[in-house]
């Protein structure tokens, strides 16, 4: 297990998101929580599970700071995210009456609505080193890691695996986020209304824990669909020819 002395830092600081790996990060500085302030981004959509760890942990944290976004009033404007974005439900394609669905990139929306704001507060805060429970098996490369031009970024489980997180969580009794009864060896989703990720099994996890959504989520995956299909239609002929 790999230990990180702050002391060279001025402002540390913890991404935390309720998940199990920023959660883990937590429990693992626990004794340089003095030194840590740690930084939750609440998007206005988070999962009652999540938000449930979100609100114990903030109890105890000495500096939680709550940084905000408004994911569904973005989503009205840029339309609902998408794994493949046709052309058509691109904001050029409606603009040319292509479509009248609006679709975005799961990137982009995410970018939008988790990642800038999150940076850019610690950014303005002066933060000099910031930890993040990314690992290396969570997509095969790790995106940032060490000096930066904005921060130096610290990675605790950088070598973890899925199992090891949770086999830690449960050692250092950290609280439980039942989202994982759903989403054990992948990340869990950070809005309840993302129509992204498709192969998370959000749809099994609606339907066991938040039945009352899932006929929205669906209709908003089949209007997806068509939206790709005259595309899909398109790339077969074009094959084919």
């Amino acid at each position: 297990m790999q230990r990180f002395d702050l002391r060279r830092f001025q402002r540390p600081a913890l991404q935390f998101s309720g998940g199990k790996d920023s959660l883990a990060c937590l429990y693992l500085l626990r004794d340089q929580l003095d030194k840590i302030t740690v930084y939750w981004l609440n998007p206005g959509d988070t999962p009652p599970e999540t938000l449930a760890v979100v609100e114990e942990v903030r109890a105890w944290v000495p500096r939680f700071f709550e940084v905000t976004s408004d994911v569904k009033a973005w989503r009205e404007v840029n339309g609902y995210p998408a794994d493949l974005l046709p052309a058509n439900s691109h904001f050029i394609g409606v603009l040319h009456g292509l479509s009248d669905v609006r679709l975005t990139n799961r990137f982009d929306c995410c970018y939008h609505n988790l990642m800038a704001p999150l940076h850019q507060r610690m950014v303005d805060d002066g933060v000099d080193a910031v930890i993040r429970g990314t690992k290396l098996c969570d997509g095969g490369r790790i995106p940032a890691e060490g000096p930066t031009p904005f921060y130096e970024v610290l990675l605790p489980l950088r070598d973890w695996t899925h199992d090891q997180v949770f086999e830690y969580l449960d050692r250092a009794g950290a609280p439980r986020n039942a989202i994982y009864d759903h989403f054990y060896k992948i990340s869990a989703p950070e809005c309840m209304g993302c129509t992204a990720w498709w192969g998370d099994g959000k749809s099994a996890y609606l339907r066991a824990k938040h039945p009352h959504l899932l006929g929205e989520h669906k209709r908003n995956l089949v209007a997806i669909k068509r939206a790709m299909q005259s595309h899909l239609d398109e790339l077969e002929t074009e094959i084919g020819s």
